[in-house]
């Protein structure tokens, strides 16, 4: 790293560090109001709105490092070009893109933090901030008693349909499984009961008034009740607590999808967050392309209308994000295209601004 490289990566360091912390007041000023009222409504004490704060300081760090990332990148290469070192290195020969190559290279090391602290940190942050203001445990998480249309795939190639099922009284009623072959592709056998009683003591169901079509050996037998060993499923199995995305870790996330993509549940919600876990996290390198060429050129009066327009820039991006995350949501994008999507647009007009500041 030559001692070019070393006076911009400090400056920007330096700009970026000093809007980070005024934006991080700035979010925690907007939540003393609120922070105040729990207070005085006895919902909080002193020293726990002190540790709500500190709870709340990753979601607010994730939130504000792209807008501190851009302005930052602004504020380095606007004092530089106020200065004329911009045009005196531009003019010895020096490109724009190699000037601001250590604060791109700085902005993406950001953008990994910003991604650790999003998959660690945040939702157990998120999680002791929620239960505080609630004023419940962590782990008081209270497991439904019921399920309707449970559904449940097994390493046996078993598929459970069961209309309602009761984790306390262990019954089911409407039961249907379904045995596939080892490939999964053919149905072997299907079997159907009006209702069924989980015996706890012999880890199977029992089933009432149940049929069983045997389509290997092409027979149908009735049974007024019917048990057998491989139907080891409780209803304990079906009913799990499905958790907030927003409070598990992106493994905790993928692993839930799996549960609720065996038991036939929605996970719409679940792949729109791990979606966003990888896709804004890098809002902080993508963003850094606008604020380091719209702060390249110093015009007399300009500066002002440079950071008015790379701060309506951010905030058009988080605007954009939200649009397209609303659509994953809802189902109708991939929750990881409509992720990107944000990303690659404002990447397409960081570069054009960029190309734009060579000259």
């Amino acid at each position: 790293m030559k001692k070019l490289d070393i006076y911009i990566s400090k400056n920007f360091i330096k700009s970026f560090l000093l809007s980070l912390i005024a934006f991080i007041n700035i979010f925690i000023l907007s939540q003393l109001f609120k922070i105040i009222r729990y207070i005085t409504a006895g919902r909080m004490s002193v020293s726990e709105s002190a540790t709500y704060i500190l709870y709340l300081l990753p979601k607010i760090f994730i939130e504000v490092t792209p807008l501190a990332v851009l302005l930052g990148s602004l504020m380095c290469i606007n004092r530089m070009a106020s200065n004329l070192e911009i045009i005196s290195l531009k003019t010895s020969g020096i490109s724009f893109r190699r000037i601001v190559r250590y604060p791109i290279i700085i902005s993406f090391l950001i953008s990994l933090i910003v991604f650790q602290v999003m998959n660690r940190i945040h939702p157990m942050a998120l999680a002791k901030s929620r239960a505080l203001r609630a004023g419940r445990k962590i782990s008081e998480r209270v497991l439904p008693t019921t399920k309707n249309n449970a559904f449940l795939r097994t390493e046996d190639n078993l598929v459970y349909y069961i209309k309602q099922v009761d984790r306390i009284g262990n019954t089911g009623t409407l039961l249907e499984i379904i045995k596939l072959n080892k490939d999964f592709e053919k149905i072997e056998e299907i079997i159907t009961a009006k209702s069924g009683e989980f015996d706890l003591n012999k880890n199977q169901w029992v089933l009432k008034d149940a049929v069983v079509n045997n389509f290997v050996n092409k027979t149908q037998k009735s049974y007024k009740v019917y048990s057998n060993e491989t139907l080891d499923k409780g209803p304990s199995d079906f009913i799990t607590i499905q958790g907030d995305p927003d409070e598990l870790t992106n493994a905790e996330i993928a692993k839930s999808i799996r549960d609720i993509r065996i038991t036939g549940g929605d996970i719409k919600e679940p792949l729109s967050v791990l979606g966003k876990r990888y896709s804004f996290p890098f809002a902080s390198f993508i963003v850094s392309f606008l604020g380091l060429a719209l702060g390249s050129r110093y015009v007399r009066g300009a500066s002002a209308i440079s950071i008015a327009l790379s701060v309506g820039l951010g905030y058009s991006y988080y605007i954009v994000q939200a649009s397209f995350e609303a659509l994953s949501v809802n189902g109708l994008l991939n929750p990881f295209i409509s992720g990107w999507i944000p990303n690659v647009i404002f990447l397409c007009l960081g570069i054009y601004f960029m190309k734009e500041a060579e000259y």
